[in-house]
């Protein structure tokens, strides 16, 4: 059954499955990358299915259970093609990657989809049953790497006359001294290191469910609980799950394939996008989705072809409508010339984050900024060229935030920028590693040494932004205070010389004490 942040739990509401002798077999169990496997595990009795699309997720899923109720035991199940690479260094990335989820949970199992690898506690093939993969996890044992240390072997003490201690020189002292406090120092900043990466992940997570939220708001999605029902005639059941998905924003191929699986009573069924020798086709408008492929090749080709033949069109029919709507949501909320988001996009958004901000304790930064002297430029220049800079300073921009902040285009030059960590530093020693006021002038400094070839070698160093930036809840309580406000600091520095960036009184506090201050 799905839950609020995307997540599946496979076959709790049937209680716990056990084996003859009475053992718990409840797992917590994460799919990194495309493993294939999502179809069979659903089903399994007692087990918590959850699916990443990288190894960085799949570290911040394991440290952050549903809820209270989720099983004790985890195990993490890697496809080849999501395994962390690191330019030659790939032994290394990976026994890294690993490392990090043993820091988590020293007990979690780490279990490879294809082919062995001797850094894996086991493997399993992507054509396995559920119950073939239970077996792989509950037999595996989680083996943490051992980094060999090659040591002088230690001698017996010999006795000798006790004697008056010969002291050390300061000089040697104090160099052994500095050598342990480095060492210390060391270690403090990779824990802190790992501590702000996870609290990072989880930042963009939340982010993310915000923007999936503002996404669904688009499209004319069905209100189920309105009692609207949609009749296939494809068997038993509705498309109720399907059109649920669509109307939330989230993939509608799992709803689908789990219905499929209802009204055809078979459990053995997958969708796949590689090769798909022997499967049906998903197809609509000529345009291939990928393939339904039955382990059971005598059915699929027998008895079950026209059953199947059916339901991929179905398929093919949602999926083609999902990517639609897809494109619509896109449309709706995004700047054409600069990829940016746009200001229905932006006030949504905003509205959001206050709305989550202000249950959270949270503070929310906006930073708002024009080009100056932009107009001078199209003038003189031409559209085009006003244009090209329009698109590489969004470009620019995003080059210098971090994942979850929002870049929107509201106006003609006029962007804001949303600066938001729902969840914050993991603990009060986390911190980021630049505040908002670093990145907001380290964009100034690129801005203003970028080459605009329309705009010929002159306009290097001559482009400058001027901007405002306003924290929530000090500045304003709400977004358009909040706006009016940045807007208004915006015109301060544009009186105090151009290409300057005024705070409020609340975004003194807020950007030069979140960890970098200035530059």
């Amino acid at each position: 059954m799905p839950t609020d942040d995307g997540k599946t739990i496979a076959g709790v509401s049937h209680g716990l499955e056990r084996d003859g002798s009475g053992a718990d077999l409840r797992w917590r169990v994460i799919l990194v990358g495309r493993t294939g496997l999502d179809q069979v595990l659903r089903r399994v009795e007692g087990v918590e299915l959850i699916r990443t699309r990288d190894s960085f997720d799949a570290i911040g899923e394991l440290s952050d259970p549903i809820d209270d109720a989720s099983p004790a035991r985890a195990a993490v199940l890697v496809a080849p093609s999501a395994e962390p690479v690191g330019g030659g260094e790939d032994e290394d990335e990976l026994g890294k990657f690993i490392d990090a989820l043993r820091m988590v949970d020293a007990s979690v199992k780490v279990i490879r989809v294809g082919q062995e690898h001797p850094m894996y506690d086991g493997v399993v093939h992507s054509g396995a049953t559920g119950e073939q993969v239970m077996r792989v996890i509950e037999g595996a044992v989680a083996i943490p790497r051992v980094e060999v240390v090659i040591q002088k072997p230690v001698q017996k003490p010999v006795q000798k006359p006790v004697q008056k201690p010969v002291q050390k020189p300061a000089a040697v002292v104090d160099e052994v001294a500095q050598k342990s406090d480095d060492e210390a120092a060391e270690k403090a900043a990779k824990s802190a290191d790992a501590r702000r990466a996870l609290s990072d992940d989880e930042n963009v997570r939340e982010v993310m469910k915000l923007h999936q939220r503002v996404m669904a708001d688009v499209g004319g999605g069905v209100d189920l609980d309105r009692g609207d029902r949609v009749d296939t005639g494809l068997g038993q059941g509705t498309d109720e799950a399907v059109i649920r998905a669509m109307g939330e924003g989230r993939p509608v191929l799992d709803a689908a394939m789990g219905l499929i699986a209802a009204r055809t009573g078979r459990d053995d069924l997958s969708f796949v996008t590689e090769s798909f020798d022997g499967g049906i086709g998903v197809v609509a408008n000529g345009r291939v989705f990928g393939a339904i492929v039955c382990k059971d090749s005598a059915w699929a080709q027998g008895v079950g072809a026209r059953v199947l033949t059916e339901h991929a069109a179905w398929l093919g029919s949602w999926m083609r409508l999902e990517e639609q709507q897809r494109a619509l949501r896109l449309a709706a909320f995004t700047d054409e010339l600069t990829g940016a988001w746009n200001r229905r996009y932006f006030s949504r958004f905003l509205d959001a984050a206050i709305e989550q901000a202000r249950g959270a304790r949270r503070t929310l930064t906006l930073l708002y900024f024009d080009i100056d002297n932009f107009k001078g430029y199209n003038d003189r220049y031409g559209h085009a060229a006003g244009d090209e800079i329009l698109v590489e300073t969004v470009r620019l921009l995003e080059s210098v935030i971090r994942p979850g902040d929002k870049v929107c285009r509201i106006g003609g030059d006029e962007f804001v920028v949303i600066f938001y960590e729902p969840k914050g530093p993991r603990d009060p020693g986390s911190s980021p590693p630049e505040s908002i006021y670093g990145l907001a002038t380290r964009f100034q400094r690129q801005i203003c040494a970028h080459r605009f070839p329309k705009l010929g070698d002159e306009a290097c160093g001559t482009l400058t932004v001027s901007g405002g930036l306003a924290s929530y809840p000090w500045d304003g309580s709400d977004g358009e205070s909040l706006l009016a406000i940045a807007d208004e600091l915006a015109m301060k520095s544009k009186r105090a010389g151009k290409n300057v960036i005024t705070m409020g009184r609340g975004a003194e506090g807020v950007c030069r004490s979140d960890g970098g201050g200035d530059e």
